[in-house]
């Protein structure tokens, strides 16, 4: 009974030690007119997707979670309520996020560090990202995700 109750908990730990994906940051860089560049440390098997990640993290951070000491972005754009946000505007987030419309947001996204392992062996990069927020705010209104500002 104790073996079996050890290779459990083995097996247990191991499906939790190897299921445990690195955890993507954003951190506020600078405001522009229109614009916010943020550092991004993300995760990817591939430099590519890595960089891919990096911009998808920080298109989904402006979103659903703002960026404290923003001018422009302080506050989430849509809302915290991100899986309810984007069952009710399904096709709207498929599109942008699973077709990867969000690039046409991205203005720049410039490595600052190497591709390289972490101290957990995950691949990572951190990434400086220049976001058009007002092109991404328009889309929104146009698409009927918010509200237009003052109406």
């Amino acid at each position: 009974m104790r073996l079996i109750v050890r290779n459990l908990l083995l097996l247990l730990s191991l499906i939790v030690a190897f299921g445990l994906r690195g955890q993507d940051k954003v951190t506020y860089v600078s405001d522009g007119t229109g614009t916010i560049s943020l550092r991004v440390l993300s995760y990817g098997k591939k430099s590519k997707e890595a960089m891919n990640n990096a911009e998808k993290v920080a298109i989904q951070t402006i979103l659903f979670r703002g960026i404290p000491g923003s001018n422009q972005v302080e506050y989430p754009l849509v809302g915290v309520n991100e899986k309810a946000i984007q069952e009710q505007h399904g096709a709207y987030f498929e599109e942008l996020f699973d077709k990867e419309r969000y690039h046409s947001f991205i203005i720049s996204n410039v490595p600052i560090s190497q591709f390289e392992k972490d101290a957990t062996k995950k691949k990572r990069i951190i990434v400086d990202v220049k976001v058009n927020i007002r092109a991404l705010r328009l889309d929104l209104e146009q698409n009927g995700i918010v509200r237009k500002f003052g109406f």
